[in-house]
């Protein structure tokens, strides 16, 4: 496990798993990484330590749970086990065809009035409050036991 001060903090909420997390650095500033900021060369070049293996098991699940109301796990292989922006690709990944198969199955439901909300969506993960752009990494928890990762996902 990485050891700052975000992760000592998050081992109390979580406790005998392991904790990640992906900053980018801009400007001399460290940020969490939107999940489409994948897709923008300049943020992907600034991820710090983005080569680091995280997790040495080939085969692991992502548990895709905010802001759907039916939850996904996806599962993911890669022989050398994942880095950092191993990790980042998969969630990206993995939002892309959540949100792309929710527009096949049930359209852009639209916004609120006088509000950026999502309205909710009824495919079939029933998407509500955000967008792919809204969703930001605010942290990574895996169990190794499980080969489970959820993601801590804000907006």
């Amino acid at each position: 496990m990485e050891d700052n001060a975000f992760t000592r903090r998050m081992q109390n909420f979580y406790p005998d798993k392991e904790i990640f997390e992906i900053f980018y650095n801009l400007d001399n500033w460290k940020s969490c990484v939107y999940v489409i900021q994948y897709e923008e060369q300049e943020v992907v070049d600034a991820i710090i330590d983005p080569q680091k293996l995280l997790i040495k098991e080939e085969t692991i699940s992502i548990k895709f749970s905010y802001p759907l109301r039916n939850k996904v796990n996806f599962e993911y292989t890669n022989k050398s086990g994942f880095t950092r922006m191993d990790l980042f690709r998969c969630i990206y990944e993995g939002y892309k065809q959540i949100y792309e198969t929710e527009e096949e199955d049930a359209g852009d439901p639209g916004t609120y009035v006088r509000l950026y909300n999502r309205r909710p969506s009824e495919g079939r993960y029933r998407i509500w409050g955000h967008y792919i752009n809204d969703l930001r990494i605010e942290g990574i928890v895996y169990d190794s036991k499980a080969k489970l990762v959820e993601l801590l996902i804000g907006s």
